[in-house]
C-alpha cells in the first residue's frame, strides 16, 4: 500500500504533462492534480491546513459511495445507513492522513498520458492510461474514472497492476472476517489508527 501512495503522490507532483487534450477524463485528472499542487503541495500553510485542503479535493474527486461499497464488499449490505455514512467519512480521513504524511518526500517527475480507454462492460467508465517517468523505469498508473451527472469521479487507481480499491477490500475483509463482520469495530479501528499516528508524530517532535 505504501508503494501505491508513493506513486500516486509522485503523479500529483508532476510538473510536466503530455496528454490528449480532447479527452475530458484526462483533463479531469490533470485539473485535479493542478489544484493539489497549487493549493496544497506548494502552499506555505501549516501541515494540518494542507491536510484539510487535500481532503477537500480528495473527497470531491472520488466517488466515495461506490468505493465504500466496493471495499466493504458483502459487509456493505449488512451495514445500516449510519454505519455506511460513518465508514465512508472515516475511510476518507484515514486515507487522507496516510497520503498527506508523504507530502514532503517527493519531487516532480514527468508524467505521460496516453488518453482514455472505454470499458465495454461499464459504458459510463473509462481508463485513463499514464506513466510516471521515474529514473529507474517508467511506472504505469491507470485511473478508473466514472462519468456521473455531476461530472467525472475517480473510482480506482491501479499502480503497476495493483488496485487501490482492491487492496483496501482485501485488508478490510480480512479484519471483518476475524471480527464477526463488525463494521462498527472496523470504523473504530480506523479511527484508532489515525489517533495513534498523530500521537507518534507528536512524540517525534
Amino acid at each position: 500500500m505504501k508503494k501505491l501512495f508513493t506513486y500516486f503522490l509522485a503523479f500529483l507532483m508532476s510538473a510536466n504533462f503530455c496528454f490528449a487534450a480532447q479527452d475530458p477524463a484526462v483533463l479531469f485528472v490533470k485539473n485535479l492534480s493542478d489544484k493539489i499542487i497549487t493549493d496544497v503541495l506548494q502552499s506555505k500553510q501549516e501541515k494540518n491546513q494542507k491536510e484539510k485542503e487535500f481532503e477537500k479535493y480528495f473527497t470531491e474527486a472520488l466517488d466515495l459511495k461506490s468505493i465504500g461499497r466496493f471495499v466493504l464488499g458483502r459487509y456493505w449490505r449488512q451495514a445500516n445507513t449510519n454505519q455506511r455514512k460513518e465508514f465512508v467519512e472515516t475511510f476518507v480521513k484515514a486515507t487522507t492522513r496516510s497520503w498527506s504524511d508523504r507530502f514532503d518526500l517527493y519531487s516532480g517527475e514527468k508524467i505521460v498520458f496516453y488518453g482514455e480507454r472505454k470499458i465495454e462492460s461499464s459504458p459510463s467508465q473509462v481508463y485513463v492510461d499514464s506513466k510516471i517517468m521515474a529514473k529507474d523505469s517508467p511506472v504505469e498508473v491507470i485511473w478508473r474514472v466514472k462519468k456521473k451527472k455531476e461530472g467525472y469521479k475517480i473510482i480506482d487507481i491501479v499502480v503497476e497492476n495493483v488496485s487501490m480499491a482492491l487492496n483496501y477490500r482485501n485488508e478490510y475483509s480480512a479484519f471483518l472476517q476475524a471480527n464477526n463482520g463488525d463494521v462498527s469495530l472496523l470504523i473504530e479501528n480506523l479511527k484508532h489508527q489515525k489517533t495513534k499516528e498523530k500521537k507518534e508524530d507528536v512524540s517525534k517532535k
